[in-house]
């Protein structure tokens, strides 16, 4: 333990620093000493000064103290991004670990009705009723691996999206119909308005699966809630998705839109849902933002979209 304390990168830094400010302070000192010894020396000679270079004290030691600056700043510079690389990896291995929690699941539930399959005698009652449920497991699977794809395309700075026309009360209640047995154990409420937008639809649709899914996943409420509204700001559109769930600290507000960020150490989920919404909202000009409360007091995602016209 003494030992890992001893070779931390924090420890390093600063020594690294406390030496070399040591250092400037002897360097200095003993120029300085040089110096005056060099003054007496020539006074009690009576060595004609004009036989002497002026050293230039203090030129010098500004001089000095401007390189020392600049040696610290670059390992200022150097240990930050450092630190940025050792955060980076960390939340890297946050969203393996969570994605390969969100892979497992629906392959582990596909291999016991396929066991079960093969042990079995079904009627076919029951087998479709199973089938039905692998579906979803795959389609699940599918949806995983498809966000992984997404997320390498919308960052290729050639994307383009995919723009067409979209009535944003129609594709809510289509969304919400194509997903019901999704969104079970949610009570969601349809307020928006019949407004129009510019979007590529299939990139819609990650940002609504991506909240709505946050908003049935960290609820602990026993009546869980989710009110998606909107409303006309300006030449925009935006859009609310107001959930009673478990909420969001504002010291986290701004962090939960990057990548891999994971409030805490939960595996739910992979970390870059968010970031997703955000880089899709980013490609048609529009912006995404977070309003809680607090912990326990529920979240609302604010979708700003320009209006079509």
């Amino acid at each position: 333990m003494k030992n890992s304390l001893f070779f931390h990168p924090v420890t390093i830094f600063v020594s690294s620093l406390l030496a070399l400010g040591v250092s400037l302070y002897l360097y200095i000192d003993s120029y300085l000493r040089v110096n005056e010894a060099l003054k007496t020396f020539i006074e009690k000679s009576g060595v004609p000064k004009t036989q002497f270079k002026s050293p230039e004290t203090w030129v010098m030691i500004l001089t000095l103290s401007i390189l020392v600056v600049l040696i610290i700043t670059g390992m200022i510079i150097i240990f930050t991004y450092y630190q940025k690389v050792i955060q980076l990896y960390r939340m890297q291995q946050s969203f393996i670990n969570g994605f390969t929690h969100e892979l497992k699941t629906p392959i582990a539930s596909l291999k016991i009705f396929i066991d079960t399959f093969k042990m079995h005698e079904i009627e076919r009652e029951k087998q479709l009723e199973y089938l039905d449920l692998m579906s979803r497991d795959t389609d699940r699977l599918q949806s995983n691996v498809m966000q992984i794809l997404n997320m390498a395309k919308i960052e290729d700075r050639n994307f383009k999206p995919n723009l067409k026309s979209i009535n944003v009360y129609d594709f809510t209640e289509d969304f919400l119909k194509k997903n019901d047995y999704i969104f079970k154990e949610i009570n969601i409420v349809n307020e928006v308005e019949s407004l129009f937008i510019s979007f590529d639809k299939d990139l819609l649709e990650i940002v609504f699966m991506n909240l709505m899914t946050n908003a049935l996943r960290y609820n602990n409420s026993e009546y869980k809630e989710l009110i998606i509204s909107s409303k006309r700001s300006g030449s925009y559109i935006e859009l609310s998705f107001k959930d009673n769930g478990i909420g969001i600290d504002k010291d986290h507000h701004k962090s939960i839109f990057k990548k891999f960020f994971q409030v805490g150490k939960s595996v739910k989920g992979s970390g870059i849902g968010l970031y997703m919404v955000h880089q899709i909202l980013k490609v048609h000009s529009g912006s995404a933002k977070v309003s809680s409360e607090g912990e326990g007091l529920g979240s609302t995602f604010i979708l700003k979209i320009k209006e079509e016209k």
